[in-house]
């Protein structure tokens, strides 16, 4: 039996693709330590795990503007991101939370990049990153940035990256990490919880890649919901949500009203726990119904087609399930994520920038009369079916590991 440490940062999308892993993972016999924030714990505990709370809190990343999601212009950005707010904020607090402890081997969220191989390498132990968007074969944001790298600012960023990582380098008492170290994909077995023909220039990538398709798992701590609503009164429902971070934007709703009010379809809609809909309320049209939290996998079942902003996680589901997508893609991975679901064909997308009633509705008329967008769905979630899910992620570590020595009987470098 091994003893697994997991660290993920507190975000729906990157905890729920852990959790079937999770599972398999204690049910084969190892003893995992998951750390994350104390809003987790229940959800956690319930796989059999145990649980850590650290400090760094959610509200790090909702209430700080400087930690919300951000369109990437250059892969910089992304970088000094990552060093400033995560890494100097995040390792230390881990490390204090896990002091004189040992485990086996480590799972880190990709979005801890560089710190993982930090956590590893005062460990002594394997590192397997856990990957819940695509892995950018090119460095986000240079695809279509608009800084130059002879840019001022951008000069200027790079001497603050280097200046960090050397600062970080010496406080963690590791080697100072090179541009390359930075900017390339921590851990030396990657999860990634999609299908090699859903990833962009997936052929390009090696096979400490390892491509599993979303891990699905009921959701225990999901809401029941009378399904049979959505075929009440319509032949067709249409799912809408912007994930558990970017739902709050009212605006966006009136939107979504004006657009659909009198199309004879049924929508459904999941505004959030903490949005009040109170100011709205008066705008809300017969044909919608809303619910503050929805079963999304159960949902997704039974719609034909989702509106969403794009999240990897919510989209690789909706695929899973053969639903096409309308895609609002609003900050970070988005855009990219919805690209590559356009360019095979399950979606279209709509532009944040020229946002109407009319381009709304018009969209969504185009998925729900063209059957071929829900037929390339199904071509990409078949693919995702067919990468095995989270028992090909679990024998994918074991087979990683193989015969490594146990580090928990000898000593850790934390002592």
């Amino acid at each position: 039996m091994a003893r697994v440490l997991v660290v993920m940062m507190p975000a729906e999308g990157h905890i729920n693709p852990s959790l079937g892993l999770i599972k398999e993972l204690i049910e084969s016999g190892d003893e995992v330590v998951y750390c994350c924030t104390e809003k987790y714990r229940t959800k956690i505990e319930a796989l059999g795990a145990q649980f850590k709370a650290y400090s760094f809190s959610e509200a790090t990343l909702l209430n700080n503007p400087n930690m919300k999601p951000f369109e990437i212009k250059h892969p910089y950005q992304f970088l000094y991101m990552i060093l400033k707010k995560i890494i100097q904020r995040f390792i230390p607090d881990v490390l204090n939370l896990i002091e004189k402890e040992t485990y086996d081997y480590l799972i880190f969220d990709s979005l801890i990049g560089w710190g993982g191989q930090i956590l590893g390498e005062k460990l002594g132990i394997p590192t397997i990153c856990s990957t819940s968007t695509f892995v950018f074969v090119e460095p986000l944001g240079s695809g279509s940035h608009n800084l130059k790298d002879d840019n001022e600012e951008v000069q200027e960023l790079y001497n603050r990256i280097m200046e960090m990582s050397k600062q970080l380098a010496a406080q963690f008492n590791v080697a100072v990490p090179s541009l390359k170290d930075l900017s390339g994909h921590s851990g030396q077995l990657k999860i990634v919880y999609t299908s090699r023909y859903f990833q962009p220039m997936g052929d390009k990538l090696d096979d400490s890649f390892v491509f599993t398709g979303p891990s699905i798992i009921p959701r225990k701590d999901a809401p029941a919901f009378a399904y049979e609503s959505l075929r009440a009164m319509y032949k067709q429902a249409v799912y809408i949500s912007m994930g558990t971070i970017l739902n709050r934007d009212l605006d966006l709703y009136k939107l979504c009203f004006a657009a659909f009010r009198d199309l004879p379809v049924q929508f459904i809609l999941a505004s959030g726990k903490d949005t009040d809909l109170e100011p709205i309320a008066d705008l809300i049209p017969d044909n919608f119904i809303i619910r503050p939290y929805l079963p999304q996998l159960e949902v997704l079942q039974h719609v034909d087609a989702f509106l969403t902003h794009t999240g990897m996680n919510s989209a690789s589901e909706a695929l899973y399930y053969h639903v096409p997508l309308i895609m609002l893609p609003l900050t970070s991975d988005q855009p990219h994520v919805a690209s590559r679901v356009q360019e095979l064909g399950a979606g279209v997308i709509v532009d944040k920038n020229n946002l109407t009633p009319e381009v709304l509705r018009t969209a969504v008329l185009e998925v729900l009369g063209n059957d071929s967008y829900r037929e390339h769905a199904g071509v990409i979630g078949n693919t995702l079916h067919d990468a095995g899910g989270y028992k090909r992620a679990a024998a994918a570590i074991k087979d990683f590991l193989g015969n490594r020595p146990l580090s928990a009987k000898t000593s850790s470098s934390l002592e």
